[in-house]
């Protein structure tokens, strides 16, 4: 073992000992030091729901936490955390309005938390690191106790999730400057690798390694990276499926180059990566958009009433079974619209006007001047417009 050695200083001196001597020497006294952000909030990620937690939290709602300090410019992913912990905070209230709010809050954690890692992905900065993993993988991530997220996941015995027997849009666009949002902002939303019952061959295994390196390329913002994973995806799909079929995608037989990315790109049946945008209303949400609603999401349409009005339904009403949430989705919908017009003005100033009127024509005003049309990425496609919502 090593001898240690210390070594003996002198005690520092006070500053203001420190700029005297300045002063009489004609120098500036040193700045104060900048401050040190961390890569990660304090607080973040919120602790997963346990239930003495949740019962502690519902019977004695503890005081808002106060807003922390952040930097007034850079470090946006600091503040892309702060905003996931104040979305996550007004769920859980909300759930302790249920029977039985373990579940509901458990469904909040995870969907804010999905929410943050879509806006992750939105922007060219790396990436959280439990962001990289889907599902159950990334819920353990970002929990405190792992091994409550995997017994949790155990005991789901549906999971809404996109439709396994649909096919993939093949083959995928060019990226280009116009679609390259979509590209990275979606990625989340897009069919991660089947179950073991699920599609295999060249088109399942090009679309997974595509999106491999598209994630990779996001991080970069790169759009010549998206450019070169997309040619090269297509030429190793050519020879792969050349390998096992006798029949080739027609694309294929053009040959390499050019010409062959030009067959495939006029071929792509959704050039601009929009297959998961949709624009539906939430006036009337029945069954078949609450499957939508209760799967993995991006809201795009950021104007107030919205999100609060759409995370309040989903954070109350995904967890219940199916049968229960249209009702469930018009009881919240009815106690949000009442809790904001019960709000100072200076909190939400109702640009339409709809709370100044009473009844049934304050609800018809709110679902046609903001929830008739909204925009947002999801996993599991609504129904067409016109059809059962």
């Amino acid at each position: 073992m090593g001898t240690r050695v210390e070594v003996l200083q002198d005690p520092p001196l006070p500053p203001h000992v420190l700029a005297a001597a300045a002063a009489a020497a004609g120098a500036t006294p040193p700045p104060h030091p900048s401050r040190v952000w961390a890569s990660t909030l304090e607080g973040f990620p919120p602790t997963w729901p346990v239930a003495d937690a949740v019962t502690r939290h519902c019977r004695q709602p503890p005081p808002p936490a106060p807003t922390p300090p952040l930097p007034p410019t850079a470090f946006a992913h600091l503040h892309r955390q702060a905003a996931a912990l104040d979305a996550f905070r007004p769920r859980l209230d909300t759930c302790c309005r249920r029977r039985n709010p373990l579940p509901c809050a458990r469904h909040a954690w995870k969907d804010v938390l999905d929410g943050f890692c879509t806006d992750e992905f939105g922007v060219k900065t790396r990436q959280f690191h439990c962001c990289h993993q889907r599902g159950t993988a990334r819920h353990r991530c970002f929990a405190q106790d792992p091994d409550a997220i995997a017994e949790a996941a155990a005991k789901v015995v549906t999971v809404t999730t996109w439709d396994p027997a649909g096919e993939l849009p093949f083959p995928p666009g060019e990226p280009t400057a116009a679609n390259m949002g979509n590209i990275c902002g979606l990625r989340g939303l897009r069919p991660g690798p089947p179950g073991p019952a699920g599609r295999s061959g060249p088109r399942v295994h090009m679309w997974l390694r595509l999106e491999r390196n598209y994630g990779r390329c996001c991080r970069n913002g790169s759009l010549d990276c998206a450019r070169d994973a997309w040619q090269k995806g297509l030429d190793r799909f050519c020879r792969e499926e050349a390998a096992v079929k006798t029949k080739q995608h027609r694309c294929c037989q053009r040959g390499g180059g050019h010409a062959r990315a030009r067959c495939f790109a006029a071929a792509a049946p959704h050039p601009a990566y929009d297959r998961e945008l949709h624009n539906v209303s939430l006036a009337q949400p029945g069954p078949a958009l609450l499957r939508s609603l209760c799967g993995p999401t991006r809201l795009l349409t950021k104007r107030r009433p919205v999100p609060e009005l759409l995370g309040a339904v989903t954070a109350a009403c995904c967890p219940l079974p199916a049968e229960e949430q249209s009702a469930c989705a018009q009881e919240q919908l009815s106690q949000g619209i009442a809790t904001l017009c019960a709000t100072p003005r200076d909190a939400w100033r109702d640009p339409q006007g709809c709370c100044s009127r009473e009844g049934p024509e304050r609800r018809r005003c709110f679902d046609a001047a903001y929830l008739g049309q909204v925009t947002l990425g999801a996993a599991v496609a609504p129904p067409p417009p016109g059809h059962d919502q």
